[in-house]
């Protein structure tokens, strides 16, 4: 437990760690706000800009094993001060592409930024769980809060900039500088990671450490599935099977990310009073039974009923898959959280393409109860964990 001493260098850590995830949040997002003018300047069918933007989420996946060896080396705040300047350049880049209707340059935009906003979520993760470790309780979830707030500010700057008719390259340029050097002044109040016998433990990660790597990179994919079928089919599903106005459809998406936004606030008080085990347990049940609503709810009403239940389950899936990962014992720092944001980050690659194609072949309804055999998985291997909250300890 922090001392009384600390208690003030903690707590602007904590403010520092969540300002942190606010931008990372924001960045991207007030580009996403304009991704229908983009598509509308190249002249890209809604399937081929898909693929073009896709290229974020390949860039995320290149990272492998690369954040937990440059947060080694260079620490969370230089990682996390230098890669979001990175990725705020790396948007400019894109919008050049999109000025110079240079499509190529626009994927390679997108790509460099998904590359260096997979290090910079690890750098950040890594700030928030030193941070949790030091202060004795969970906090790494209301930081999470943090990013969707960040998301929402973002979305609504691109909108705005949009509407008054702001070249992409000067809001991208101006926004970017603005978060970058938020996050400057942030960062200056991380603390740094204790490294103690870190640099004794082997590079590679032994057989034993997949078994506790495996199920909660699981976890961390069934979380990550709720966002997917909420951002991608939502409105497909509200507008096609619930008889939904297709102008209305997207309530599903706003109930689902309130409900998430809020379970993120809660989390933490949940985790601190049942254990994270428990958490993790009861959020997968939670997913389980909000995604079988969303899929078989007999009218639109209990359909956005299953849609909060499962936002607000899986708010604390990817916090607590990322402590438990930092916790795993026989590997070097930082490698557990870097390999179930890598494992995760391929899951969302297939995810969409996997529910569209189940989709064509049977019926949207059908599709999301097949997808659900992932967080089904996830509980199933989480239950058969010996100890769960005790098999975590890096003095183990």
């Amino acid at each position: 437990m922090a001392s009384d001493g600390n208690t003030r260098t903690l707590r602007r850590a904590r403010i520092g760690a969540t300002a942190a995830f606010m931008v990372n949040g924001a960045m991207p997002a007030t580009l996403l706000a304009r991704y229908a003018e983009v598509k509308e300047t190249f002249g890209l069918t809604t399937g081929a800009f898909g693929l073009v933007v896709v290229a974020t989420t390949i860039g995320m996946a290149a990272v492998l094993h690369l954040p937990g060896v440059l947060l080694r080396r260079f620490g969370a705040r230089a990682v996390t001060v230098l890669g979001t300047g990175g990725i705020a350049l790396a948007f400019v880049l894109a919008a050049v592409g999109v000025l110079t209707l240079q499509l190529w340059v626009f994927v390679l935009g997108l790509l460099l930024a998904g590359f260096l906003d997979s290090t910079v979520d690890v750098a950040q993760n890594a700030q928030g769980l030193r941070v949790q470790e030091e202060l004795g309780r969970s906090v790494l979830t209301s930081m999470h809060a943090g990013w969707s707030i960040g998301a929402a500010a973002g979305g609504a700057v691109g909108t705005l900039a949009a509407t008054l008719g702001v070249p992409l390259v000067l809001h991208l340029l101006v926004w970017g500088a603005f978060l970058t050097a938020t996050v400057a002044i942030a960062g200056t109040a991380f603390i740094p990671a204790d490294r103690g016998e870190d640099e004794e433990r082997p590079g590679r990660v032994p057989a034993s450490a997949w078994r506790f790597l495996i199920p909660l990179s699981l976890v961390a994919i069934a979380g990550i599935t709720v966002e997917d079928i909420g951002n991608n089919w939502s409105a497909v599903l509200l507008s096609g099977e619930r008889g939904i106005e297709p102008a209305s459809a997207g309530i599903g998406l706003t109930v689902l990310l309130a409900a998430q936004f809020a379970g993120r606030l809660l989390g933490d008080a949940v985790i601190n009073a049942f254990g994270a085990n428990r958490t993790i347990v009861a959020s997968l049940i939670g997913i389980l039974l909000g995604v079988g609503l969303v899929a078989w709810a007999p009218d639109a009403a209990l359909t956005l009923v299953g849609f909060a239940i499962a936002g607000c389950s899986s708010a604390v899936t990817v916090p607590l898959a990322f402590a438990k990962a930092d916790a795993v014992p026989g590997i070097r720092e930082h490698t557990g959280v870097t390999l179930v944001a890598w494992t995760m980050r391929l899951g969302l690659i297939a995810l969409t393409p996997s529910i569209a194609g189940l989709g064509d072949l049977f019926t949207l309804p059908i599709a999301l109860s097949i997808i659900a055999l992932v967080p089904f998985a996830a509980l199933v291997l989480r239950l058969a964990m010996p100890d769960g909250d005790r098999a975590y300890t890096r003095s183990s």
